[in-house]
């Protein structure tokens, strides 16, 4: 799996392709960092988790093609 690139180091998202499941996992500035441990963007995530039932296109994308919700790391192996 080789990772992309998105602009602004993953502020610019693809509003044109909501179903692109790689930018929850190498783009979303937020859903990166909570991931890593970063207290204030998992307090960030969490309400967008609960706001919109599972989270924004990207993170639903990505639970759809990997099984995963937003919040979880991949388990790559």
């Amino acid at each position: 799996m080789s990772e992309k690139k998105y602009g602004w180091n993953g502020w610019k998202m693809p509003f044109f392709n909501l179903n692109d499941p790689d930018y929850c996992e190498y783009g979303c500035p937020i859903c990166r960092s909570a991931r890593n441990g970063n207290p204030f963007s998992k307090f960030l995530q969490n309400i967008e988790l609960k706001l919109t039932s599972g989270g924004c296109p990207w993170g639903r994308a990505r639970e759809k093609k990997y099984g995963v919700s937003p919040d979880k790391p991949l388990d790559i192996k």
